[in-house]
């Protein structure tokens, strides 16, 4: 096997690690104007489960048609995903300040965090949901919790993760033109595992075969399907 052998393990993992660098790059571009965070997260999510796998048609366009299919709904949830950040904050500070001076002060400060534990652990299921199924902000919003609480524990593991991605980033700020993807790699497996087999459960494996049937790259249940799915029809247990 030649060094330069596009089957070499070095040169599978440099391809990959400059396929994370591009797309961590369009994530960062695309966050640029604030209310299109959770589209580019969709995006990545997409780009880095379909393409750094290589099993994409190519980063820019794979991420761009990703980005543009969820700017629509993924500006709303933005809006609100920010407007409920600052109210959770503001509560938080107003418990820091509380949170020791009385009884009433110390259960406001322990429910604040738990709020904070539920938003975040529904959030970073946000983006992968955003990119896989198609739907209103609603069945986004339903199916994130849904993911979330069905695996409670390995999502307080992906919100470390993500704290301490963070921290990363901002103790060495050229971090951030990697570490979106790689975040994204790590959480990935569990995620999609979850999806897949709640896809399953609800009847929806065969209408998702016939679609790649007719369009490979599009592997989206529809919104019928998930308002099926959502209610309980085709659930096979």
């Amino acid at each position: 096997m030649g060094v330069f052998n596009y089957s070499n393990p070095f040169i599978v993992f440099m391809v990959r690690l400059a396929n994370m660098m591009i797309v961590s790059f369009y994530w960062v571009l695309c966050c640029i104007p604030v209310v299109t965070v959770l589209p580019a997260s969709a995006a990545l999510y997409h780009c880095v489960t379909r393409v750094v796998m290589a099993r994409g048609s190519g980063v820019t366009r794979d991420f761009f048609r990703s980005f543009r299919a969820a700017l629509k709904p993924g500006i709303a949830l933005t809006v609100i995903v920010e407007i409920v950040g600052a109210l959770v904050y503001i509560g938080i500070q107003t418990g820091l300040r509380i949170w020791d001076v009385s009884l009433f002060g110390t259960v406001y400060m322990a429910l604040g965090v738990l709020v904070v534990i539920l938003c975040v652990t529904m959030l970073i299921y946000v983006p992968p949901v955003l990119s896989r199924f198609e739907g209103g902000m609603g069945i986004v919003l339903r199916l994130s919790m849904y993911f979330s609480g069905r695996r409670l524990f390995a999502s307080i593991w992906y919100a470390l993760l993500l704290a301490m991605g963070i921290w990363f980033v901002d103790f060495f700020p050229p971090a951030l033109f990697v570490i979106p993807a790689l975040y994204t790699d790590l959480i990935r497996g569990g995620v999609e595992k979850s999806m897949k087999r709640y896809i399953e459960e609800a009847g929806l494996l065969d209408a998702e075969e016939v679609r790649e049937e007719k369009n490979p790259t599009d592997d989206t249940p529809s919104a019928l399907e998930l308002e099926k799915l959502l209610t309980g029809e085709g659930n096979h247990g």
